[in-house]
C-alpha cells in the first residue's frame, strides 16, 4: 500500500481532492477527509452534534481488496 494508491481508491470513492493529499465527501449526514501522509492515511469523520472521530493507520497496516474495492483496516464499509 501506498499513497498514490490511496489517492487513486479515493478518487474513485467519491472524494472530491482539496489539494494533492487531502480529499473529502459527504455522505448523508457525516464528512469524511482523508488526509495522506508520507507513510500513512489520517481519516476524520465528522457528524452534525458529535465529536469528529480520527483514525489514523500506517499504509504497511492496511491491505486494498480489489474484488469488494474496499481498503481493508481504515473504512468498515468501504
Amino acid at each position: 500500500m501506498n499513497a498514490g494508491t490511496v489517492a487513486t481508491w479515493a478518487a474513485q470513492n467519491g472524494f472530491k481532492s482539496l489539494d494533492a493529499w487531502i480529499y473529502r465527501r459527504h455522505d448523508d449526514n457525516r464528512r469524511l477527509t482523508l488526509e495522506i501522509k508520507r507513510m500513512s492515511v489520517v481519516l476524520i469523520e465528522e457528524r452534525a452534534g458529535a465529536r469528529p472521530r480520527v483514525t489514523s493507520r500506517l499504509f504497511k497496516d492496511m491491505r486494498f481488496n480489489g474484488e469488494s474495492g474496499k481498503l481493508e483496516g481504515l473504512l468498515a464499509t468501504g
